[in-house]
């Protein structure tokens, strides 16, 4: 009996003292939407060698931002292509998230367009998104990603479609 008193107690200490330091999980919302990215010609970003972009999203989150390739290579599964991005969402000056991305490009069979499946790691950013983390997956397609040389470009007027869903946490406001 002693021994449950004790613990009762202990418990009811450990309580009293989260709910004290304000102890909680983080914020999280579910986001989803769209999203457009425009290749940009190469004088336009002369020190990302593998190619820029910019975007315009709408939806949960909606802002202009910019993304560029940091690796392209051979994909997951034989015929695909691999790549990783850093990704930068501006809602406003203050508030702008970042992200790193993994994305693999399908062939789409007697086209020049490909499947796009991207998936971002949040990894915070400025003002409400300082904290943020999280999981965003965007699928969609590119238009005129081949013929490779010279690939998607400003000049083969090619651009990515995507539809975005996931999780953000740790947002403030």
């Amino acid at each position: 009996m002693r021994a449950l008193k004790v613990t009762a107690a202990a418990v009811g200490l450990i309580l009293a003292l989260s709910a004290k330091s304000g102890a909680q999980a983080p914020r999280c919302t579910n986001v989803h939407g769209d999203f457009t990215e425009y290749v940009i010609t190469p004088f336009g970003s002369p020190n990302d060698p593998l190619g820029r972009v910019v975007l315009v999203s709408h939806g949960t989150i909606n802002s202009i931002g910019t993304a560029i390739l940091t690796s392209v290579g051979p994909g997951p599964t034989p015929g695909t292509l691999g790549a990783t991005t850093k990704h930068v969402f501006l809602e406003s000056e203050q508030d702008q998230l970042a992200a790193t991305g993994v994305a693999v490009f399908t062939p789409i069979p007697g086209s020049p367009n490909v499947n796009d499946l991207l998936t971002l790691t949040v990894n915070g950013g400025t003002g409400k998104y300082a904290l943020a983390t999280g999981t965003i997956v965007a699928d969609g397609y590119g238009v005129n990603f081949f013929p490779l040389p010279p690939g998607p470009s400003s000049a083969n007027q090619s651009y990515f479609h995507f539809t975005l869903s996931g999780q953000i946490c740790g947002i403030t406001r």
